[in-house]
């Protein structure tokens, strides 16, 4: 099955006062995968800049700029059109004592960091949670239905720099902190997880070409002989309603807006909004 979606991401920065000059990056274009084909993209920048595109060391599609001319607001839009195709999983049967021969081919998935280190209390219930019986794919669902069960979704509760283990001794977060929980739990157990940035289209049943509000979306990807996607937010496999733009250890190595500035402005302030049509 195949689904087409046009995604309009806009980000609006304000600064507080002119500045001479900002350097800035974007990860905003969807991957191009076998299972995401792009039909067209394309990102707009106000004022004018001087950019260009690279792939950076994660496989991600990075757009960066620079201006040189006072200015006190910078508008980015993303315009991607593409075709998501659902390809058929089928679960290799790999099990936990199995999963270390992949640990070399993707070790830096394996290791855990400050943002993702699940923390004792965690760690122990993920592990009274599964036996290696249990296939790598079990375990993943096992692992997101008890993150899910545990931990509310509040929009706006958390930052971007909150670790693993502050959201869980808050029991709320935000799609970022919930991706950062599972992946923590898995890796734990010694198996290959990753970060996952993109978007996902809220409402499938909406009419074609209905625009839908949306917003920037994380979930996780695990390996059991191939990646499989799978969103502990929503709980459900990651499918036609979500447009992968890239994927790393953690949301620092996909952030969709960053930059830098100088000039008379000290702060500056961000405004994003994302439209989603599914067109077929």
């Amino acid at each position: 099955m195949t689904t087409t979606l046009r995604i309009q991401h806009r980000t609006d920065v304000h600064y507080d006062g002119p500045v001479s000059q900002s350097f800035d990056e974007v990860r905003m274009t969807p991957l191009y995968s076998e299972s995401q084909l792009i039909r067209h993209t394309s990102i707009s920048v106000i004022p004018q800049p001087w950019q260009y595109s690279y792939v950076d060391y994660w496989g991600t599609q990075v757009t960066s700029f620079e201006i040189h001319e006072p200015h006190e607001r910078l508008t980015v839009t993303a315009d991607t059109t593409l075709d998501i195709v659902k390809l058929p999983h089928v679960d290799s049967g790999m099990t936990l004592p199995r999963v270390d021969a992949g640990h070399d081919r993707w070790y830096e998935y394996v290791l855990t960091s400050p943002v993702t280190e699940p923390g004792p209390e965690l760690r122990q219930l993920t592990g009274e949670l599964v036996d290696e019986s249990m296939t790598i794919n079990r375990v993943g669902h096992l692992v997101s239905e008890m993150i899910h069960d545990q931990v509310r979704y509040v929009p706006g509760s958390t930052r971007v720099d909150t670790t693993a283990q502050q959201a869980w001794r808050a029991r709320s977060g935000v799609c970022q902190d919930i991706a950062h929980l599972v992946i923590g739990c898995l890796r734990s157990l010694g198996i290959p997880t990753r970060y996952v940035s993109g978007y996902v289209l809220p409402r499938s049943e909406a009419e074609p070409g209905e625009p839908v509000e949306a917003q920037t979306h994380a979930w996780v990807q695990w390996w059991d002989g191939e990646w499989t996607g799978f969103d502990p937010t929503n709980l459900v496999d990651s499918g036609e309603s979500h447009a992968r733009v890239g994927t790393g250890r953690e949301y620092a190595d996909v952030v969709p807006f960053k930059g830098v500035f100088t000039g008379a402005g000290s702060t500056s302030t961000y405004e994003a909004s994302v439209v989603m049509r599914r067109l077929s």
